[in-house]
């Protein structure tokens, strides 16, 4: 469930589209936006997934030395195939690799489409030519045909019958080397030590020369002879005729890299890797010989063979599966890491987030080696502890990335089955999908039942794949929904720990802070039910924009329920709450008047921080009027003083201006709900004029700069505004008695009534 502004700010909105960094860019930018205490958790991460597979124990197998002399015999202990030398293998597999030719396709595709181009070309050309444009505006039609020509070449082809020519010989000319074939360049083939190649062309196969083909190179000189052939000492149909050809030969024959690499990887695993095969309890050596160098290629043999049973031979291959994992690990890691700072860079700013996500996949990796150690089955693999944790801490966007991640470690790591790995990846995506959004503990269950549902059709559509349906694929099914049940009462018991300890908001907190009797919106309906109501008004609004553009509804109406909370010390000065009375502002300054209404947004924070509000909610108490001018007391004050020289920032509100698409909604509802409220004759016509007027007004003070609302998303909030306040707005049913009395009052004037003054 989304709660952090995850775009990037407007101002870099504004400076339009950019390409996304390359891959490896983004890495290295990565790697320099790493403090040490960043590093720390990743290299404390990866070290703790490595220390949880450590081995509790060893088997030693040490090899003699050549030249040593042994004084027993030593026979195979299995069946083992003795393994050539790797650079002799290396050598022979890439002999092998070289006997197969490079792959050239014939792409008739290409062919048609260099044929097209050619007739478009001369068919723009003959209506540039037909036109009545001046000289200068055909050159200019001709610069836009797409086919860069110098301007000599343009004067050639705009003459007719030099352009007929012309198109003649070049369609001749083209066709021909088009039936040769044309390739981008034969260097790439030459340097790699092959002159033939294999053509593949309508279903055969030839072996050629590559100097059956041309290449651009080999085009260009072929066009020059054919131009001094054609056209003889007319140098200028000469080079027209030269440019046309060479901007018009596009290659038609194409390298096909994985065809040619298949059969090469074909050709090497054809290769035997061993020389002989020694049979348990063949001697290798006899007691008292002298070992030589084919000795020890046969014990090395042995001693790989061995290690792949999982015994250790030597100090090194106990070090290479710890390292394989750190590896793996580390690599799965670094994707994980430049994902979330191309798609989540808040989270990457706030270390707390970092260790709030390598706490829930450490706590999920650990379960898993506990079951791997206990040797339970691994369908109890809590996925599911880790995608509905982090999905209902951060979104499910992040859920997904993160179980992504888990799955693949543990599969790394424990050397899961492809059938294993199939299903706790799709039990992680149905988690992810149950808890995405949750606003109900109703969906929780709910997504226990998408989960189970998960694992019976994945466990069953593996075990059908495999024709090997059973009682065991009933077991595994009993083990995925246990696993199910148990990571989804861990994950309900963690949830609250893991807000209060890393302070995240999630929208299970949202529904307990949007709940009208808690003890702080209590007092503000007791105390300024004005404000009140307004409030509620506000949230209203914000909602359902928030839903328009899709943002975070639930965290806009909150935020909105709070936003006014300051006004509870000094209700009496703001005007929804003065109820058509004295207005207080009337007896005071208006740099006091200002000061009283900046103090709400102060006072609003520190009740906030009393109450342990979210930081997402005293974000929108701080934002929710940016640094917007207090107009109204600024105009009285030079009125005041016409002669003085006073500045604006005395009554601006301090900021800063809203930095999340919610609490810009929030500015606009809050000013929307009371511009059009304080409407004379609030109909529908003016109730939208009226939105228009004070949201375009927000927009063009500055005031939604920091948040990364879009034109097109503010203009669906306007209208989101339209139909809530018109509904709210509507004018009553007059009575009977009260259009008397208003027309007696319109008679003799109303003698006591006071017009209601507003600030």
């Amino acid at each position: 469930m989304k709660i952090f502004p995850f775009r990037p700010t407007a101002a870099r909105a504004r400076r339009g589209p950019e390409r996304p960094p390359r891959f490896g860019a983004d890495i290295r930018e990565g790697f320099r936006a790493l403090s040490w205490r960043r590093a720390g958790l990743a290299v404390c991460v990866v070290s703790a997934v490595t220390a949880l597979y450590l081995p509790l124990g060893s088997n030693k197998f040490f090899l003699p030395a050549e030249g040593q002399i042994v004084k027993e015999d030593i026979l195979a202990p299995f069946e083992f195939p003795v393994l050539k030398d790797e650079e002799n293998l290396q050598r022979e597999k890439e002999e092998e690799a070289r006997k197969i030719h490079p792959i050239l396709r014939v792409s008739d595709d290409a062919t048609r489409g260099n044929e097209l181009r050619i007739r478009e070309f001369f068919l723009a050309v003959e209506r540039i030519i037909d036109s009545e444009a001046d000289v200068e505006e055909q050159h200019r039609m001709m610069g836009e045909v797409g086919v860069p020509l110098t301007e000599s070449a343009r004067n050639v082809l705009l003459d007719l019958s030099s352009e007929s020519r012309i198109r003649r010989e070049a369609i001749a000319f083209l066709q021909e080397i088009f039936e040769r074939g044309v390739l981008a360049d034969k260097k790439l083939f030459s340097d790699g030590g092959h002159d033939r190649v294999t053509l593949v062309q309508e279903g055969e196969e030839y072996t050629l020369g590559l100097d059956n083909f041309l290449d651009r190179r080999e085009v260009s000189i072929e066009t020059t002879d054919r131009a001094r052939a054609v056209f003889g000492d007319n140098r200028a149909l000469g080079n027209a005729f030269y440019e046309t050809v060479v901007q018009l030969a596009a290659p038609n024959l194409f390298y096909d890299v994985q065809e040619t690499e298949r059969r090469r990887e074909e050709r090497q695993a054809g290769v035997l890797e061993h020389t002989d095969i020694y049979l348990e309890g063949q001697k290798i050596i006899g007691a008292h010989e002298r070992v030589t160098r084919n000795h020890v290629n046969v014990l090395r043999s042995l001693e790989r063979r061995w290690a792949e049973e999982r015994f250790e031979t030597s100090p090194w291959q106990k070090i290479y599966p710890h390292l394989g994992r750190f590896l793996a690990t580390l690599t799965i890691l670094v994707l994980f890491v430049v994902y979330l700072r191309r798609q989540r860079p808040k989270i990457c700013e706030r270390e707390g987030y970092l260790l709030l996500l390598a706490t829930i996949a450490l706590i999920g990796i650990g379960l898993t080696a506990l079951i791997s150690a206990f040797g339970l089955s691994l369908f109890l693999a809590p996925v599911v502890f880790v995608a509905m944790l982090a999905t209902l801490l951060f979104d499910d966007h992040v859920g997904a990335a993160l179980t992504g991640a888990f799955v693949f470690v543990v599969a790394l790591v424990e050397g899961l089955p492809l059938p294993l790995l199939f299903t706790l990846g799709v039990a992680g995506a149905a988690a992810v999908y149950g808890v995405a959004g949750l606003r109900e503990r109703r969906r929780f269950w709910n997504s226990l039942l998408y989960v189970a549902g998960a694992y019976v059709v994945s466990i069953g559509a593996a075990d059908f794949l495999h024709l090997s349906p059973g009682m065991d694929t009933l077991r595994k099914m009993g083990f995925g929904l246990l696993g199910a049940l148990a990571s989804g009462g861990l994950a309900m018991i963690f949830l609250p720990v893991f807000e209060g300890v890393f302070r995240v908001t999630t929208n299970v907190t949202l529904l307990e802070l949007s709940d009208l009797n808690r003890r702080l919106l209590k007092s503000l309906s007791l105390l300024a039910p004005g404000t009140y109501h307004h409030s509620i008004m506000v949230g209203n609004l914000a909602e359902a924009a928030a839903e328009r553009i899709g943002a975070n509804s639930l965290l806009a109406r909150v935020g909105a329920y709070y936003h006014d909370i300051g006004k509870m010390t000094k209700p009496e000065y703001f005007v929804e709450n003065q109820a058509g009375g004295e207005n207080r502002h009337d007896r005071i300054s208006p740099k006091l008047s200002a000061l009283v209404l900046i103090a709400h947004v102060r006072e609003g924070l520190e009740m906030g921080r009393k109450e342990r509000l979210p930081g997402e909610i005293l974000d929108a108490i701080r934002e929710h009027h940016g640094t917007t001018l207090m107009a109204y007391f600024y105009d009285k004050a030079k009125q005041l003083a016409p002669e003085s020289d006073i500045p604006e920032e005395e009554f601006r509100y301090p900021g800063p201006k809203p930095r999340t698409k919610e609490n810009g909604i929030i500015m606009l509802a809050d000013v929307a709900e009371a511009a059009t409220r304080a409407l004379v004759e609030p109909t529908p016509g003016r109730i939208r004029q009226r939105i228009l007027e004070v949201t375009n007004a927000k927009f063009m003070e500055g005031q939604l700069d920091d948040c990364d609302l879009t034109f097109r998303e503010l203009r669906r909030i306007q209208e989101s505004f339209v139909p809530i306040l018109t509904s709210a707005m509507h004018p009553r049913i007059r009575y009977p008695d009260e259009v008397k009395r208003e027309e007696g009052r319109s008679a003799i004037g109303d003698l006591f009534g006071k017009p209601p003054r507003r600030v």
